[in-house]
């Protein structure tokens, strides 16, 4: 028998997927380098992120995945520090004023969504 069972194909088949990589715990001297890093520079490429990762003992990607998620956690912060008004532009206020644009409509007349016509 060359039987497989479908436990084993599911398992280790074509389609298998990798076990769940377990969540990084930086350490707080590790975060500290990773934070100054960003102050200077929210983009970390090349050279520069091997030798920091090197540094930390982590992975290239392991710093890659940390500056990724660091710009998402800043651009955050700076919409919530825009203040109320900030709303507009996340509740996709763009596409209106795009729409706006591209049929020539002044911003000082409401659109009616609701309507039929």
């Amino acid at each position: 028998g060359s039987e497989v069972s479908q436990e084993s194909l599911l398992l280790h088949g074509p389609f298998a997927r990798k076990p769940k990589r377990i969540r990084t715990a930086f350490s707080p001297s590790q975060l500290l380098r990773l934070e100054r890093a960003f102050e200077k520079n929210h983009y970390v490429v090349g050279a520069e992120r091997k030798q920091l990762a090197s540094s930390l003992s982590l992975s290239e990607t392991q710093v890659k995945v940390w500056f990724q998620n660091r710009r998402t956690k800043y651009k955050r912060q700076k919409l919530e520090e825009e203040g109320p008004d900030a709303d507009q532009k996340k509740k996709g206020s763009h596409h209106i004023n795009r729409w706006r644009l591209a049929t020539k409509q002044s911003s000082g007349e409401d659109i009616d969504v609701t309507s039929n016509d």
